[in-house]
């Protein structure tokens, strides 16, 4: 996700938060990810039940975030992919506060949907 480390490292703006990690790391609420713990539990998206619920899927696939998602590309003028977003982040502030707050609203949906579940 990070392709040169040397230019995160040296970056002049953003600041990493809780959801950006997420993001970035693909730990966190995602089904695939909480099935490491719950073992009962299913890696399927509720959604499209042939794909297994990651970052990846959530952040780029995933229609239930479709609107979120058209409404950062609109913000970035570009579509997001897992190549092209560090890219983007690193290539203005405000592309970085606008990845940062589709981050925010899809963990946060993520987190109550799970909460929902139990």
């Amino acid at each position: 996700m990070i392709p040169n480390i040397r230019v995160w490292i040296e970056r002049r703006h953003g600041e990493l938060n809780y959801h950006l990690t997420q993001l970035l790391t693909g730990h966190g609420f995602f089904k695939h990810h909480s099935r490491r713990y719950n073992h009962n539990q299913s890696a399927q998206c509720p959604v499209c039940p042939s794909s297994i619920e990651n970052a990846e899927h959530v952040f780029y696939q995933c229609p239930r975030f479709s609107e979120e998602r058209e409404s950062l590309h609109s913000l970035l003028h570009e579509v997001m992919t897992p190549e092209s977003t560090t890219r983007l982040m690193l290539a203005s502030e405000p592309n970085w506060l606008a990845v940062a707050s589709f981050a925010r609203s899809v963990v946060i949906r993520l987190r109550d949907e799970g909460t929902d579940r139990r």
